[in-house]
């Protein structure tokens, strides 16, 4: 008895887990992550968004940790080279207050001066690329793709220190390879995926019959983290949430909203792990005000 059991519990979490994955899209960042650990998926991608078929990706890292000793470190969704030494940070964003302009920025500073050597000309510094894939219309233009690089305001040129950064909307369709692209991202069956390199990595991922075992363990590891990921982001909200509640008792009276706004802020604090700026900020009313301007809240 007590092994029919423990087979009819196996079967249930294994469903459970196949229809987890069946679900799943490439605007998942998580699942994302996964699929770009296949250079050919992330070379596709690059191609696409830069209009450039013969781009070739030479190396590349999946949360990639760039280090800051004097200031704030990051880890990078995705960071490539191609074989002209060119470097790529793509970042898939579906909240907005993830891709500020100001981040970009300091997505490129830190590429720079994570790769620069001690003694070595700026010459050296190579072309660089910050993408934003984004969930919503971060720049409110009403463009499916924003391409942002320094001008000289008096000539109109070109100011050539090769930093280049992309949005791309994908809340805006368009029946242009971009926007085949942008479909496949929201797309969870790979069999009515536009691209056969995006489909053949989701479908290896996501159908059981066609996962290796390395694969099905891999996938099984995932799924099993993000569980407990969603079990500690849960407490997490709701402590912030908690924090936000007493802090907006000091507030000026009549800002609206002022404990949900909060409650983000604590919220967008605790995801990143930015643990010393929440415990300022439960102290300095100064410093919470900069940080509520920095994630756009105010």
């Amino acid at each position: 008895m007590s092994k029919k059991s423990n087979n009819l519990k196996f079967s249930t979490e294994l469903d459970l887990k196949r229809r987890f994955l069946a679900e799943l899209i490439l605007m998942d960042d998580i699942f994302m992550r996964v699929v770009l650990k296949d250079v050919k998926c992330t070379e596709f991608i690059l191609q696409t968004i830069l209009e450039k078929p013969e781009l070739r990706v030479k190396r590349q890292s999946i949360q990639s940790d760039l280090k800051n000793l004097e200031g704030r470190s990051l880890v990078l969704d995705c960071l490539c080279t191609d074989k002209k030494g060119t470097i790529y940070n793509i970042e898939l964003q579906n909240d907005s207050l993830g891709a500020s302009p100001k981040r970009a920025r300091y997505h490129s500073g830190l590429i720079d001066m994570n790769i620069s050597k001690k003694g070595k000309s700026f010459d050296y510094l190579p072309e660089s690329y910050v993408i934003f894939i984004c969930g919503r219309d971060i720049l409110k233009g009403d463009k499916q793709i924003y391409h942002i690089s320094r001008i000289i305001k008096e000539s109109g040129a070109v100011f050539p220190d090769q930093t280049n950064i992309i949005y791309v909307n994908t809340s805006k369709s368009s029946s242009n390879e971009l926007g085949k692209l942008i479909e496949d991202f929201y797309t969870a069956d790979p069999k009515k995926m536009h691209s056969k390199i995006l489909a053949k990595r989701v479908s290896k991922l996501k159908i059981a019959e066609n996962l290796e075992k390395g694969d099905e363990k891999a996938m099984t590891t995932y799924y099993d983290r993000l569980k407990r990921q969603w079990k500690k982001e849960g407490t997490e909200e709701g402590m912030a949430k908690g924090m936000a509640k007493g802090m907006a008792k000091g507030m000026a009276e009549g800002l609206e909203k002022s404990e949900d706004i909060m409650a983000r802020l604590m919220g967008i604090l605790v995801k990143e792990g930015r643990i010393d700026d929440l415990a300022k900020a439960s102290e300095d009313k100064s410093y919470r005000k900069s940080l509520l301007k920095e994630f756009q809240l105010i």
